[in-house]
Order: structure tokens, then sequence, then C-alpha cells
């Protein structure tokens, strides 16, 4: 089974295109589940229009695929908030909520430490309420 890295974006709807150079193909969504599903027919259509006008296909989207999410810092903070709020985010990171919103707004951007800390601040969380 082919893995399929798909990036997801979000400013006013989630936004999201496969990490593969080779295909061209963009799909939106008002939620995260709605991007799913529309970048699964996006892709499925796409790739189909690919080998019927007999274009080269990347090998991994023969047969059956899984996706792979690489979410930015924007959309993993817009995601997370219907699970877990700003402040419980900035209490395990020490980053500051405003801070924080100016992330999830896409006014500021992160550097790599701080995205690394907001990532692992959410994982954190999310390891916390499994083992509970």
């Amino acid at each position: 089974m082919g893995k399929i890295d798909i990036k997801v974006d979000y400013t006013d709807n989630y936004a999201a295109c496969p990490l593969n150079d080779n295909i061209a193909c963009i799909s939106t969504g008002r939620t995260f589940d709605e991007l799913r599903k529309n970048i699964d027919e996006g892709l499925h259509f796409h790739i189909e229009g690919m080998m019927k006008d007999g274009e080269t296909v990347p090998e991994e989207f023969y047969g059956e695929w899984e996706y792979q999410w690489h979410f930015t810092i924007r959309a993993l903070l817009h995601y997370s908030e219907s699970f877990v709020s700003k402040a419980a985010i900035s209490k395990i990171t020490g980053i500051n909520q405003q801070q924080l919103t100016h992330y999830a707004s896409g006014h500021r951007h992160p550097r790599p430490m701080m995205e690394s800390r907001i990532r692992e601040g959410i994982h954190a969380i999310a390891d916390a309420l499994l083992h509970t």
C-alpha cells in the first residue's frame, strides 16, 4: 500500500495538496473531515485522468494508498482547538496564548524551535488523555 504525503494548511478553510510535485491536485473543506473526503475524491479523479491521458503516474498512486497528513502549525492549532484550549497548549509549551493566536491566524510564523514545542506540546496532551 502506497503512502501519500499530504500538506494541510488553514486560512478560512482547510486546504490540502500532495507533497509530490508531480501531482497538481488541491482540495479544500470547511472541516478536516470534509477536506479528507474532498482530497481523496480529487486525487482519485486526477490520477484516473492522468492514466487516461497516458501521463506518467508516480508509483505510490498505483493500487491502494493511505494518507500521511502533514499539518502546518496554523492548521494544527486550528484543528486542535476542537479538542483542547489554547490555554492548555500555552501551559504545556510555555508559549503565551496571544502568540499562539498569532500563529493560528497566520499573522506570525513560528521559528522551527517554536513549531517543535507546539507539536510536542499537543502530542503530550494527547498522550496524557490516552493514558487516563
